[in-house]
């Protein structure tokens, strides 16, 4: 009889749409935006990269404890917290579309000598990685760039372990879709709240400072309920939900940093795959013969 084999699928190729934002993400990349590295200096001491990383994470992940436990930093090139996580004892992995970015982490990880495994690859597929691989998943800001958030969702859901944790955040599926809309006197709405095409775009030009880069990314505006009923079919169980914005100062009238003073810009759901308990055994009966 035949053996099945039991090795894992390989990665399907990319799509259109994860073909188009890795090469817009590459370009990004090269223009050095803020986005694209990473930014600040954590301090030496452990307990001052623990805060650092806090702070980075927004909390979300304040009190797991990361020594020894297997990490995945999905979609996270460019930033500091897979260098985090392996440096506060995490058997850590970095997973992203962008070889630009990952060249970015890797060469910071060689000079530090931090050790880190590094894929590429389209977040919807993790067929890298077996069932029950990681403890956690953190996952920032990143779901905005892919159609099919439930695809990710149910691949992360795979690979996390019993007991894990996945935190992941995107673009506010309202305010997204009211950006570029100042009329003089408010904002609009350049899509109905309903649709699942890509959030039109005005202006794909990014700049920061003396730098602008124009690079059209695909961004879909995910509601909120598919999101956590995604979570529920996944059978993960969420145990935080939040909205805000990176600042309440708010700006200039029509400007982003104005509406994000009214609106968050942000959401971010936490998740876990609860841990496995085995039911306890009961003894049988033993029947009586009645006298």
């Amino acid at each position: 009889m035949a053996r099945r084999s039991l090795a894992r699928p390989s990665p399907k190729p990319m799509d259109a749409v994860a073909d188009h934002n890795r090469r817009m993400w590459d370009r990004l990349a090269r223009a050095g935006i803020p986005y694209t590295r990473p930014l600040g200096q954590p301090p030496s001491a452990d307990r001052g990269k623990r805060r650092f990383l806090d702070r980075l994470t927004y909390g979300r992940i304040k009190g797991i404890a990361l020594a020894g436990k297997r990490v995945l930093s999905l979609a996270g090139g460019g930033g500091w917290d897979a260098i985090l996580f392996a440096e506060l004892g995490a058997e850590t992995t970095l997973f992203d579309i962008s070889a630009r970015q990952l060249a970015t982490v890797r060469t910071l990880a060689r000079d530090r000598g931090t050790k880190i495994r590094f894929v590429r690859g389209d977040m919807r597929d993790l067929a890298h990685f077996g069932d029950g691989a990681f403890d956690l998943v953190y996952h920032h800001h990143s779901l905005v760039f892919v159609p099919d958030p439930a695809r990710v969702i149910r691949e992360v859901a795979r690979v996390l372990a019993a007991g894990g944790t996945y935190v992941f955040s995107t673009m506010h599926p309202v305010t997204l879709r009211m950006y570029e809309t100042w009329t003089g006197t408010g904002w609009g709405f350049k899509q109905r709240y309903f649709e699942d095409e890509p959030v039109p775009v005005k202006d794909a030009t990014w700049e920061f400072g003396d730098v602008a880069v124009t690079a059209p990314t695909l961004e879909y505006a995910h509601r909120l309920g598919d999101l956590v009923n995604a979570c529920v079919r996944a059978k993960l169980v969420v145990d935080g939900l939040w909205e805000w914005s990176p600042g309440y100062g708010g700006g200039p009238p029509g400007s982003d940093n104005e509406l994000e003073r009214y609106l968050p810009a942000f959401i971010a759901i936490r998740a876990r795959r609860l841990p496995v308990v085995e039911a306890a055994r009961s003894r049988p009966r033993t029947a009586k013969r009645s006298r």
